[in-house]
């Protein structure tokens, strides 16, 4: 079997990348053959092993939304001869737009995320939810990753999606090195004990209110840090604000760091903090599935979709982002119960393994051969 996956990555980022790349690292393994198609300023083939590569191809300079997508569509023109020989064509998201039109019956589209979900305005969400409805079209098989986004797909872009999750690298997740080797490296303590938050310092994120919270818990425990992996528009107001609480040795800033280093990062933590409850488009944040993959507590708002896989007091708690005491208690109580909330994090991480969530995505494959 062929499989062309858009967009196609060997160094992935975003969520959009990391699912593309994973599932293609799953099926290689299992001797199909899989090409990955990503658009370039230049034409170049990288080969991730003997089953997977990855096509750059060149498309025109053009910036912006708009222009990212009609590059998009030129990548699909010039490599359709590849498309039109592939067993399927398997593309994520937007990405599926370039090859709505494309004939072929073999064609899959995962939709990680309806932007209608993040939108409060009731026009923008109907503007939204008439776009989904337009883009979503002529596929043969449609996947969304949880209820949430099948429910809304469903009920308003008239398609009717199977429901197969976003998958947890577990064992890419696992380090050799010891703990406190790690955080020593990265400037902490052995007795810090490590508050994590990796994503987007942007709108949405409940950041301040993170810090707010962190304030309280910090008053209760002299030997708590707070992690902050991320970039983004507010980082100087965080720190700002960090500042006027007079915790700023407290905060730490860090810059992303390369999808396949994000595990020391993970493994120096004690708990994994998400209170974003209005950024999201019904997707569980990577994130999330990577703190719980590393097998960490972890805290999220209560109205988020990231409670699909966290189990208030059972691997950590989910929460008001606006009440500071409730979280600054979710931190310490997450804190002192990690061995147990670790585990039980772990045990829910095995359900998304990717290999089980691969080995379904075939399944789905074979019944359209």
């Amino acid at each position: 079997m062929q499989v062309t996956l858009l967009p196609g990555n060997a160094k992935p980022w975003d969520g959009i990348e990391v699912y593309s790349f994973e599932l293609a690292k799953r099926l290689s393994n299992k001797g199909i053959y899989v090409i990955g198609l990503r658009i370039s300023s230049k034409d170049d083939v990288f080969q991730y092993n003997k089953n997977f590569e990855v096509d750059y191809v060149k498309t025109s300079e053009l910036q912006g939304g708009l222009g990212y997508h009609i590059r998009t569509l030129e990548m699909v023109i010039k490599k359709s001869r590849i498309l039109r020989d592939s067993d399927i064509i398997h593309a994520i998201g937007g990405y599926y737009a370039s090859i709505e039109f494309f004939p072929s019956s073999k064609k899959v589209v995962t939709i990680i995320g309806a932007s209608s979900l993040r939108e409060k305005s009731i026009l923008r969400k109907s503007l939204r939810r008439i776009y989904g409805s337009l883009i979503y079209r002529f596929a043969s098989l449609y996947i969304a990753p949880n209820e949430i986004i099948k429910n809304e797909v469903k009920k308003y872009y008239r398609i009717n999606p199977v429901v197969i999750p976003i998958g947890i690298d577990i064992n890419e997740l696992k380090i050799n090195e010891k703990k406190d080797d790690i955080k020593a490296k990265y400037g902490f303590n052995e007795t810090d004990k490590i508050v994590l938050y990796l994503g987007q310092l942007v709108n949405g994120k409940r950041l301040f209110e993170l810090i707010r919270s962190f304030k309280v818990a910090s008053e209760k425990s002299d030997n708590i840090k707070l992690l902050f992996v991320a970039w983004g528009y507010l980082k100087d107001q965080l720190k700002e604000l960090a500042r006027q609480l007079k915790i700023e040795n407290k905060i730490f800033f860090m810059n992303p760091v390369e999808y396949e280093m994000r595990k020391y990062v993970y493994n120096i933590a004690d708990v994994f903090v998400m209170l974003g409850d209005s950024f999201g488009d019904g997707g569980i944040s990577s994130a999330v599935m990577d703190a719980l993959g590393t097998g960490l507590p972890i805290i999220v708002s209560k109205n988020s979709s990231n409670i699909v896989v966290v189990k208030d007091g059972y691997n950590g708690f989910t929460v008001d982002p606006q009440k500071y005491d409730e979280v600054a208690s979710a931190i310490l109580t997450s804190i002192e119960n990690k061995e147990v909330f670790g585990k039980n994090s772990l045990e829910i991480a095995k359900k998304f393994d990717w290999d089980i969530i691969a080995d379904e995505i075939i399944r789905k494959y074979k019944t359209l051969l």
